[in-house]
């Protein structure tokens, strides 16, 4: 999948990173596909220099921390006996090489199914390299007869041989060796070992509920360079970690014909559009060509939307199984904050992330940060209600040290009178759910802020409850821009009180960009 322009850039990139950038195109075999593209080859070198591409000593630290983690799961969760489907691909042998190196019983089953016999051959020869015990179940009859018995409800599955069909096939094929696994893990009283990396998952090339087991050791791994890197030192067999990608479906040619992409220029892209969006929340599919700086390169514009059109058409996949905004949601959080305290494992019981934020709310703060930068002005905000979430927001965009000048948190009536000169008075007449006390808070921030030019200040009712005689989603934000008149709107916001917290955040910024647009 190389591309003819960039015949002359793999000899270019070396530099202070090009041994490592050699070994990279070497173990993820871009060289026998090709050389690079110019873009790729600038990205390639780009996200080596910058860590993106992990260095031998991280990846080596990286090993020995799933092994460690690996054996922490075996001992906390009381099982110690993992079944693994043997493809022959590297994916599957590492997985199986990290869950012996961790103590535990592997089983790995062969079970082609009209599949080429070097494949099951490179599945064989794992097994005995990492001493596992192997059993052997050719299922091809067994295939053959549910197509059969498929066939009564759709004769064009077994006839037919486009991608569509293929596609169904392979799925069938992946769910039948799935059914023996768990089969199996069952009578070892075991669980089934997953064996996806972070390209397949973010590619979709996997099937639902054919691939996907209990425990993922290698799922964040990238498959051109970390996945037969750690393969390599983990003891795998070179034939196996040398060999070309394949699903063994028979759906079509080797995974990356299949993809459209070099597995490396996939995972360069990748992480060069998380880093686009990250940079530029506001950012859409058809200015992402000149965001990316790809304008001059055909072969990478053919890839990223090779690589947009895949996970828009498998992005389902990934968030399986859907669930909807439905109006109970708010039973899933205290769920699973009971099962993580009660029953989760130690090595999985990972703090929560201290913000998560919709893109939505992303790319309105990038937008309020944008305006603030275009007009030399600094953000302060008041928050009751949010409690500092308006700020944390405008905090997690790139750049926002040089325009959020700070935040008061001022949850209590004594605080707002305390920090932002809120009359004591006003909060006795009118309650601290009033816009006139949003009004003042926003004033007195601006006033307590000398260096700060835009106030945004909220104050409501989250919920569940009224308070006050003020029902759930009563939420009073202004916006006081410095020698403006400030802008006060009252609101009653549907919802949950995370929901009604999340419309607020995004309401707030909405505000703080009306206020600078009238400027």
């Amino acid at each position: 999948m190389g591309h003819a322009d960039g015949a002359k850039v793999d000899e270019a990139i070396p530099g202070g990173t090009g041994g490592l950038v050699d070994e990279i195109l070497d173990l993820s075999r871009q060289r026998q596909a090709g050389p690079l593209s110019s873009w790729f080859a600038d990205r390639l070198r780009q996200q080596v220099g910058s860590g993106q591409f992990l260095s031998p000593d991280r990846l080596a630290a990286v090993g020995r921390r799933l092994v460690q983690d690996l054996a922490g799961y075996r001992e906390q969760a009381d099982v110690s006996t993992a079944v693994i489907g043997m493809s022959g691909g590297v994916d599957s042998a590492l997985t199986a090489a990290l869950l012996k190196q961790a103590g535990w019983r592997v089983i790995g089953l062969t079970l082609p199914i009209e599949q080429d016999p070097s494949e099951t051959d490179r599945g064989v020869e794992t097994c005995a390299a990492l001493g596992l015990e192997h059993l052997h179940l050719d299922l091809s009859e067994a295939y053959r007869a549910m197509l059969d018995h498929l066939d009564r409800l759709d004769p064009a599955l077994g006839a037919e041989d486009d991608t569509a069909h293929r596609t169904r096939r392979g799925n069938i094929r992946a769910r039948l060796r799935m059914v023996t696994l768990y089969d199996q893990a069952h009578r070892f009283g075991g669980l089934v070992a997953s064996t996806d990396n972070f390209s397949e998952l973010s590619a979709g090339f996997w099937t639902l509920h054919g691939d996907v087991g209990d425990l993922a050791p290698v799922q964040a791994l990238l498959k051109s360079w970390e996945v037969p890197w750690m393969a390599r030192a983990h003891g795998v067999p070179e034939r196996t970690w040398r060999a070309m990608p394949t699903d063994g479906l028979g759906i079509g040619a080797g995974d990356e014909a299949q993809i459209g992409a070099t597995y490396l220029e996939w995972d360069i892209t990748q992480f060069a559009l998380v880093e686009a969006l990250r940079d530029d929340p506001g950012a859409t599919l058809q200015h992402l060509v000149f965001v990316l700086g790809m304008d001059e390169d055909r072969h990478a514009q053919l890839v990223l939307g090779t690589v947009l059109a895949r996970m828009r058409a498998t992005w389902h996949k990934r968030v399986n199984p859907i669930r909807l905004d439905h109006p109970q949601a708010d039973r899933y959080g205290p769920l699973e904050a009971l099962e993580r305290r009660l029953f989760h494992p130690a090595v999985l019981r990972s703090d929560p992330p201290m913000t998560g934020f919709s893109v939505e709310l992303q790319d309105l703060a990038a937008h309020l940060v944008r305006a603030l930068k275009a007009q030399d002005r600094r953000l302060v905000t008041a928050e009751s209600c949010t409690a500092g979430l308006i700020a944390a927001c405008v905090s997690g965009v790139p750049g926002c040290s040089d325009t959020l000048e700070g935040a008061f948190v001022v949850y209590r009536p004594s605080m707002k009178i305390a920090a932002l000169g809120v009359p004591e008075a006003l909060i006795a007449e009118c309650t601290v759910y009033h816009p006139d006390v949003a009004k003042r808070m926003a004033e007195g921030a601006l006033a307590a802020a000398p260096e700060a030019d835009l106030a945004i200040a909220v104050t409501g009712v989250a919920g569940p409850g009224e308070d006050q005689g003020h029902p759930p989603g009563h939420v009073c934000l202004a916006a006081a821009l410095r020698g403006r008149e400030t802008r006060v709107t009252r609101h009653l916001f549907p919802g949950t009180p995370a929901q009604v917290l999340s419309r607020t955040v995004d309401r707030a910024l909405r505000e703080g960009l009306a206020a600078l647009q009238e400027a």
